[in-house]
């Protein structure tokens, strides 16, 4: 069995590390064309579209909790919790408001 000179081991282990990047770059550099004028436009506002339903639904949702934390505060009669719920239910209402004015304030177009 031939021992190897460790200065070889160490050569060896460059030389694969160098090469292994080297490949990679080469391999990993391709040039992206996109496929039309009007589609990435078009796939921006889907994609806005998207976000602002999806934030609504959950301020609507927010809303909901808010409103049920005020009601067991009624049920309960402790002002602290009722103050809390409402403060809840209206930061809900904003967001959702908020993204249904989105296309008022011309943010995304």
């Amino acid at each position: 069995m031939k021992l190897i000179n460790h200065k070889t081991a160490k050569c060896a282990k460059l030389f694969t590390a160098l090469f292994t990047i080297a490949v990679m770059t080469s391999i990993c550099t391709v040039t992206a064309f996109a496929d039309g004028a009007g589609t990435s436009e078009a796939a921006y506002q889907s994609t806005i579209t998207f976000f602002i339903t999806w934030i609504r639904r959950i301020g609507m949702m927010v809303a909901f909790v808010g409103a049920i934390m005020f009601a067991l505060a009624i049920k309960n009669n402790d002002s602290e919790q009722k103050q809390n719920g409402l403060i809840t239910m209206v930061a809900g209402f904003v967001v959702a408001a908020l993204c249904a004015a989105s296309s008022m304030f011309d943010l995304f177009t």
